[in-house]
């Protein structure tokens, strides 16, 4: 707050130093883009910096208005609801914790919409990101081996240390490298038929994605995350139908030998992700219940709470401080292996349920501005991609389209709208689908 205070007395005084400004915060977007799967801390200091510099810039340039993007709407509403529950919250402090950080990511998006104000700057950090993730996927690969993942309940974590977040941002990387560097988007009808050259523009880049595409499958195995797969399969199905329905088929035809594969040779991946749908396979036996009923149980006791406070909510963050405290609307019960009896538990104290969670915390409201920035996230990708001439906003929209559909996976099972690493990546995505949608139209576009 005192950087702040110092940058933006500053900024009023010397309005010359507002390209210093302007770069300062591109640096800040540099370095989130660069540690945001490597080092948490550093990259949440680059978002720090990134929203700090670029209020500067704003103040610097006279302009007190924010970037003008196709998610601004939903966005503000959200935001207002999420500061609005501080009124009413059942816990200050919890909803000062996790709606501080909501805003401060709905902030940063702003600032990366603001300032990677061209083709150039959004290439630099799509560039940054892909070097980080390829980075993260290869350690985990290693840590998985290492830690004997396929054939034990260990999960790797990769280098931020987060079994639950780890697989989703490899994830993320896997649509990026799909999107932005193996596929080539060219409008339907502007060439014949497909040719090897047309999907993959370089063999030896071709040969080295590829290669990390296969690790990061493996990673997602073994951080043995229903989640990720909820998310990263759909989006491959959606990004090869884009390209073409042949390469939509040889997909399916892939992910499916794949999977068997792994069912094949990893019994515990295999009862993880079958007890989506037979709740007993799967027993957690360092937490004395089945995994998947606990999840179904914390689930129900979000919509009560919903149900007890329709348009308010508890208030954001407080869903915890509210489960603890009343047990009545506590309903999570779980299987103890040993005993095969029901037992009270405290497995955890949140959703694990984005959308729940929402509906428990900040109400109706809130959760009808989120679907709305949902569905914008979705819908106005497919526009700029089916009628844009542009190759490279082709690419950006397809990008976020896959991205979208992977964090709407997340957010029924690891991910919140205050996750630092899942949450702000995905507004990251959509920041630069923002910047790349207010671009001038290039040369040949129509």
């Amino acid at each position: 707050m005192l950087s702040a205070s110092v940058l933006i007395a500053l900024a009023v005084k010397k309005p010359e130093l507002s390209g210093f400004f302007e770069k300062a915060g591109l640096f800040g977007i540099f370095l989130f883009a660069l540690f945001i799967p490597l080092e948490d801390g550093f990259a949440v200091f680059g978002m720090t910096a990134a929203i700090i510099f670029f209020s500067a810039y704003k103040i610097a340039e006279r302009d007190i208005y924010i970037p003008k993007t196709v998610f601004n709407a939903p966005l503000l509403i959200y935001a207002a609801i999420v500061l609005a529950s501080f009124i009413w919250t059942y816990s200050f402090k919890d909803s000062l914790n996790e709606g501080g950080e909501i805003v401060y990511f709905i902030l940063f998006f702003f600032a990366a919409a603001g300032l990677l104000n061209t083709r150039k700057r959004i290439n630099l950090m799509v560039y940054t990101f892909t070097l980080a993730i390829c980075i993260a996927i290869i350690y985990g690969f290693f840590q998985g081996i290492f830690i004997n993942a396929l054939h034990s309940q260990n999960r790797l974590t990769g280098l931020i240390g987060n079994w639950v977040g780890f697989p989703v941002q490899v994830s993320y990387g896997l649509i990026v490298i799909i999107a932005y560097y193996l596929l080539n988007f060219k409008k339907r009808g502007e060439s014949g038929a497909i040719s090897l050259a047309g999907i993959i523009p370089n063999a030896a880049s071709a040969v080295f994605f590829g290669f990390i595409l296969l690790l990061g499958f493996f990673d997602i195995a073994f951080a043995k995350a229903r989640s990720a797969w909820l998310g990263i399969i759909p989006a491959i199905f959606v990004l090869m139908y884009l390209k073409s329905k042949k390469l939509f088929f040889a997909a399916l035809i892939l992910l499916f030998v794949l999977n068997i594969g792994i069912f094949s040779v990893s019994k515990t991946f295999k009862n993880r992700i079958f007890s989506m749908f037979n709740p007993k396979i799967y027993r957690l036996e360092l937490k004395n219940h089945g995994d998947i009923e606990s999840h179904i149980a914390l689930i129900e006791s979000a919509w009560t709470v919903f149900k007890r406070f329709p348009l308010t909510g508890v208030g954001v963050g407080a869903f915890s401080k509210y489960f603890d405290e009343h047990k009545d609307v506590r309903f999570p019960w779980y299987y103890n292996p040993k005993t095969g009896k029901k037992l009270y538990d405290l497995y955890d104290n949140w959703p694990e349920n984005g959308y729940m969670q929402t509906l428990a915390e900040t109400g109706i409201f809130s959760f009808m501005a989120l679907m709305w920035l949902f569905f914008l996230a979705l819908q106005k990708p497919f526009k700029l991609f089916k009628y844009s001439g542009d190759k490279f906003k082709r690419k950006i929209a397809a990008m976020t389209i896959g991205a979208s559909i992977i964090f709407y996976g997340s957010f029924a099972g690891v991910s919140n709208m205050s996750n630092d690493e899942l949450t702000n990546l995905w507004l990251f995505f959509l920041a630069l689908f923002a910047a790349a949608n207010s671009l001038p139209l290039a040369s040949g576009e129509k």
